[in-house]
């Protein structure tokens, strides 16, 4: 390589160091020594070339490095959201959870309160129509005898004769000394 390969155009460092590489690995060996002779002017081109690239290279190093940590930050940001949004969303799952196992626990209490007042109510009701009924029928037990009391007064008898003028068939004094109703009776 000379130096007007290089001189137009700008080499990278790795380009300027392989070069180097290769101008010593071409090099001429110094008799009886372990020393190779090397041209100055293009070693040094060379090593010019390389501390000339070295600050870009460094640079680009900076920009890929920099680029590299926006990137992992922002991963280690869009993670942290992505794992913020399912955190949030299991709590949500959870709650609704909860809550709809609260709602089913209230909504199965409410029914079997609803259930428990609905037998006591048609216990009570059976009871108190029971009650009512027994009234009735001691009213109409007693109403019935009443009746047939009535009816007994009532019924010709044979060995009276009968008086087209008394109506009832009997004394007046008859009459009212013989309950006609049971309330009559003491």
């Amino acid at each position: 390589m000379n130096n007007d390969e290089f001189s137009e155009q700008r080499i990278t460092l790795q380009e300027a160091l392989s070069a180097i590489a290769e101008l010593v690995e071409n090099a001429k060996a110094m008799p009886l020594s372990a020393s190779v002779l090397v041209p100055r002017d293009e070693i040094l081109f060379l090593v010019d070339a390389a501390l000339e690239a070295l600050p870009i290279e460094i640079h680009n190093a900076q920009l890929i490095l920099r680029e590299r940590h926006d990137i992992a930050d922002k991963a280690h940001f869009e993670a942290d959201e992505i794992i913020a949004a399912a955190t949030a969303k299991a709590e949500r799952l959870v709650a609704r959870t909860e809550i709809m196992r609260q709602a089913n626990q209230n909504a199965n209490r409410m029914i079997q309160s609803a259930k428990e007042e609905a037998a006591r109510l048609k216990y009570a009701a059976q009871d108190f129509v029971d009650q009512k009924l027994a009234g009735f029928e001691i009213a109409l037990e007693a109403i019935e005898k009443s009746v047939k009391a009535g009816r007994a007064k009532l019924a010709p008898t044979f060995d009276e004769p009968f008086d087209p003028s008394d109506p009832l068939g009997g004394s007046e004094a008859e009459l009212d000394s013989t309950p006609f109703f049971d309330q009559d009776f003491e």
